[in-house]
């Protein structure tokens, strides 16, 4: 059996406080050997994600901040995304408005110096750099009450925006999630008969997790949270991050392989 694996990153594939994926480096390396597609679906932006693919040494399309747009990092130039939300600079200044006239305790990324970032992140100066190159999304840290919360959640949904909860911060986005693109990829490989795997760790995780047939959630403090109603196994880690990532992916591939095996022993007869 063949699968198709979308992945969270931060707190999920990495660690959410170094972002090392090192202790998931066995595993990453056999699913690149063996032409597995993965895909990361992520909060990061573009910028970001090329920067790690670069890294990994991975070719396969990625989804950037939590379902705004979908690229193929096969082309040179990252031309023609497809998008499902609004471009940010189409609504930002509008929700900063709305801070100013509502008196609304809130800071995000556009607010932040690349010092800043990096301070709220734990990002290197570069990294930080490459996380404000946001095209669709806004990452913001509240300060204020949760009535006031709330309010500001109708305000965003007059706007046709919302607020989706990560693992860090709340995200200012348009009216989409993770899993809209991975919708679409799924429609493409729907004639393969691929095990669609998902794994993710936090809030905004749920409408991709939900969208597999095998959804892993890795352990976290928000994980508990998650409630699943769809795929056909759900998998707890019992460890965080990159650690819990390769254990749970380790199980799913031996598991897929040892299927593979039996179908062709039945086959060949």
């Amino acid at each position: 059996m063949q699968a198709l694996i979308f992945t969270d990153l931060d707190g999920t594939l990495m660690d959410h406080e170094t972002y090392s994926i090192e202790p998931a480096r066995q595993v990453l390396d056999q699913i690149a050997a063996s032409d597995t597609p993965l895909i990361f679906n992520s909060s990061k932006t573009r910028a970001e994600i090329i920067s790690l693919q670069q890294q990994l040494n991975l070719h396969c399309p990625f989804i950037c901040e939590n379902g705004a747009a979908l690229y193929n990092y096969k082309e040179p130039d990252y031309s023609g995304p497809t998008t499902y939300g609004p471009a940010i600079e189409s609504w930002l200044g509008k929700v900063h408005d709305m801070r100013a006239e509502r008196g609304y305790r809130f800071d995000g990324f556009s607010d932040w110096s690349i010092a800043e970032v990096s301070k709220h992140t734990g990002l290197s100066q570069s990294e930080s750099a490459l996380a404000k190159k946001r095209e669709f999304s806004e990452p913001i840290q509240w300060h204020d009450s949760q009535e006031a919360l709330e309010e500001f959640q109708q305000e965003l949904t007059a706007l046709q925006l919302q607020l989706l909860e990560g693992g860090r911060f709340y995200s200012v986005q348009g009216i989409y999630d993770k899993s809209t693109a991975m919708h679409w990829l799924m429609s493409r490989e729907a004639n393969q008969n691929k095990i669609i795997v998902a794994l993710g760790d936090g809030p905004n995780d749920h409408a991709m997790l939900n969208a597999a047939d095998v959804a892993v959630i890795i352990k976290s403090a928000k994980s508990s949270r998650i409630q699943l109603d769809s795929p056909s196994r759900v998998i707890r880690s019992s460890e965080p991050g990159p650690e819990g990532w390769q254990a749970a992916m380790s199980k799913i591939l031996a598991q897929l392989n040892s299927a593979e095996l039996s179908n062709q022993e039945n086959t060949h007869g």
